[in-house]
């Protein structure tokens, strides 16, 4: 900064206002001014400073800046205007300043003390009524200025949200054929055990002098894995919408699971595994059989994971309290308490050789849609317990 030369009156007539003061008036008020020059980059005003000057620029550019992060600072307005006054409001209201001011470009200012602006301001109305005006475009300005940067970050907001859409509509995409690839997967998978089970069956429907007994039996175990063919797809297809897609029948339970018995019965054995079955009492349910098939042959399919050759599966049942209890236990290795936490999360797989983790995670929801519910247990080289509640239909 350096100070120049008292200002002459003719340069004070050129400002707005003292464009209309009388030139005795703009003598005296000429006396209480200094002339100062700063160049691009010096403070005029510093934030949060007391307030003890005023100013009014003759001619350049400054700027009024705010601090926001670190070292950073926000334009909040500019001054440019020759005659524009300047730093007047911490005067009035006696406050710390609220923004600070720094120079653009070289510039040319009149600056008067607090004790100056205070007697400018009480023996010069119009001086006063110049004060107020400049008080009011600077506010007016400000908001305007204010306004323009909200809009240019609402603008800037905006534009992240479309990128973020995109970003997320990118991922959910992704994520969809993902799915498809898994559920293609797990289809494939599932179908093995349906087609192991009709192969075997149509092998032994081959031979030769066959009770007709066995022939319709075998017939219709074959007919129901069929059947599996075509709500298999629909199944995994409704589980991945979260829709349901059941059939209710009221049924006798245990009668309505005896062809889903024979068909596992069949399977255990050609794992050289058996089957034990203990069903106690009888009930009325609704049900779904194709889905509640579906249940069974999971709950199996993991339990043959589990087991060595020589392996047990059994089934068992008893009502209490107008619920029938299911349970489905095998003698295999059980599970560590942190995988037993996590077995009907979705594509969760454990040890399991061509698995999508979707299996148990089916079994939850179809037991749930016949508004039941699944619980497991598990103890380590001992083996593993399903056990399902289901509500009985009363009399």
């Amino acid at each position: 900064m350096r100070i120049l030369d008292p200002p002459p009156l003719q340069l004070l007539k050129t400002l707005d206002p003292f464009s209309q003061i009388h030139p005795a008036e703009l003598e005296k008020m000429s006396s209480l001014m200094q002339r100062q020059l700063f160049f691009p980059g010096e403070i005029l005003i510093k934030e949060g400073a007391v307030a003890t000057q005023f100013f009014i620029l003759i001619k350049g550019h400054l700027e009024v800046v705010k601090s926001i992060e670190g070292d950073k600072l926000e334009v909040l307005n500019t001054i440019k205007n020759s005659g524009e006054l300047f730093g007047e409001m911490a005067l009035v209201e006696d406050k710390l300043r609220s923004a600070g001011i720094i120079a653009k470009e070289e510039s040319e200012v009149l600056v008067v003390q607090k004790a100056g602006f205070l007697e400018l301001v009480k023996y010069f109305p119009q001086f006063t009524l110049e004060v107020a005006r400049s008080i009011s475009n600077y506010l007016r300005r400000t908001d305007s200025t204010l306004i323009g940067s909200l809009e240019a970050k609402n603008r800037e907001l905006n534009r992240t949200i479309e990128q973020l859409k995109a970003t997320r509509e990118a991922l959910v995409e992704n994520e969809r054929l993902s799915m498809v690839g898994r559920m293609a997967s797990t289809i494939l998978h599932d179908l093995k055990n349906p087609m192991t089970t009709i192969a075997g069956f149509a092998q032994l429907l081959g031979l030769k002098e066959m009770p007709y007994e066995e022939v319709v039996k075998y017939t219709k175990i074959i007919s129901q894995h069929v059947i599996q063919f075509n709500t298999l797809a629909q199944e995994l297809l409704s589980f991945a919408q979260g829709s349901s897609t059941l059939q209710l029948q009221e049924m006798d339970f245990p009668v309505c699971i005896q062809d889903t018995v024979a068909s596992l019965r069949h399977h255990l054995e050609q794992q050289n595994m058996q089957l034990v079955t203990d069903f106690q009492g009888e009930a009325v349910i609704n049900i779904d059989p194709n889905r509640f098939h579906r249940v069974y042959e999971n709950l199996a399919n993991n339990a043959i994971e589990a087991m060595e050759a020589g392996g047990t599966l059994s089934l068992s049942s008893r009502l209490e309290q107008h619920h029938l209890i299911l349970a489905i236990s095998d003698t295999g290795h059980g599970m560590e308490p942190e995988v037993l936490s996590k077995v009907f999360d979705e594509f969760f797989t454990h040890k399991k050789h061509g698995g999508t983790g979707l299996g148990l995670a089916i079994v939850k929801s179809i037991v749930a849609d016949h508004q039941g519910k699944i619980e497991v247990g598990s103890k380590l080289n001992q083996g593993t317990t399903f056990t399902i509640t289901l509500p009985v239909l009363q009399d």
